[in-house]
């Protein structure tokens, strides 16, 4: 029989329990093994709730568990690089929330601690194990509607203003561009296979909180091709993607959000429309699935750390062309 890998959660977070421990549960090469809280009583309660194997006092104590084999970080995003290199250097692989860090060089220290103990680390960006999504790369690599000239891509909704949910904290890592807007960035970068050479961004600001409740972004990649990008708290949900080629448009109506139902990509080359079906798919448990195959085989995941900290400079790029109002440019890497 198959080894599986034991997981355990740093902290109780709404998205742990909403989707990563179902998928861990559902998933064909892991174990929903340990959970951690500040609050130990509350790590117990999960651990009778959920099926956890074990339960610990704090964040250390699971770290320190040798039959811990790989931890999800879910924690608020201040605190995603602190404990992705305490995991990684206890000799963990780590799956960390996005967004990845609050900024690149803290990305940076995550994949040195990581290769440093050997072990693995990625974001878990779940839209791109979607089948959905790996059709539209399949199709858009392929030519299916020409060399792509521009993409259009935004994820909103209306969030409760709450000043006990770390999102309208500026200190936590709060804001709609580290929340939503920063998928956007990541689908225009991997439709486009490559970097953006400039960045344009402009936000809202909530005049209580100071963080961005509505941001667009305007990315410019190579050859004169462009992505616009926008990610909100304010205004109704949409989590779409438009990418428009020299021979058609492709489009999602569910990008980043396609759940427990089937989707559809819409391709329109001239007057001829397709709607081309996707069945439903839990793209978290094909997520843990695929890490966890990383780790058992001994490959590099899909998507790298390396990924994550080149979208994370994309996202300072933004933050710094907000603070100026001016355009940012970088070289490619």
């Amino acid at each position: 029989m198959q080894r599986k890998i034991n997981w355990g959660i740093l902290g109780c977070a709404a998205i742990a329990e909403r989707s990563l421990i179902p998928a861990i549960k559902g998933s064909a090469n892991g174990v929903l093994y340990g959970i951690a809280s500040r609050d130990e009583t509350r790590a117990h309660s999960w651990a009778d709730k959920h099926g956890f194997a074990k339960a610990y006092k704090d964040y250390a104590e699971l770290l320190a568990d040798p039959d811990v084999d790989a931890v999800y970080n879910p924690l608020p995003n201040h605190l995603h690089a602190e404990w992705s290199v305490r995991a990684a250097r206890a000799g963990k692989h780590v799956l960390c929330e996005k967004p990845m860090a609050l900024n690149a060089a803290e990305v940076r220290r995550m994949n040195g601690a990581a290769d440093e103990a050997g072990v693995l680390i990625t974001e878990a960006f779940m839209y791109k194990f979607h089948p959905q999504m790996e059709k539209t790369l399949e199709l858009v690599r392929g030519g299916e509607i020409g060399n792509i000239r521009s993409l259009h891509s935004s994820f909103t909704f209306n969030l409760a203003v709450d000043d006990k949910n770390y999102r309208w904290s500026p200190d936590t890592g709060g804001g709609s561009l580290y929340d939503v807007g920063c998928y956007t960035i990541s689908v225009a970068r991997h439709l486009f296979s490559t970097e953006p050479v400039s960045v344009l961004a402009r936000a809202r600001l909530h005049p209580k909180f100071r963080v961005d409740v509505s941001t667009s972004m305007l990315l410019e990649f190579p050859d004169g091709r462009f992505a616009q990008c926008e990610g909100g708290f304010d205004s109704q949900f949409q989590s779409r993607l438009l990418v428009a080629g020299e021979k058609g448009t492709l489009g999602l109506d569910r990008a980043f959000s396609a759940k427990a139902f089937d989707v559809e990509i819409h391709l329109v080359k001239g007057d001829q429309k397709t709607a081309i079906p996707i069945p439903m798919a839990n793209m978290y448990t094909r997520m843990i699935e695929h890490f966890g195959e990383c780790i058992l085989e001994r490959t590099r995941p899909r998507y790298s750390g390396q990924d994550a900290e080149l979208n994370m400079r994309v996202i300072d790029a933004c933050f710094d062309s907000i603070r100026t109002g001016l355009p940012v440019s970088f070289l490619l890497a």
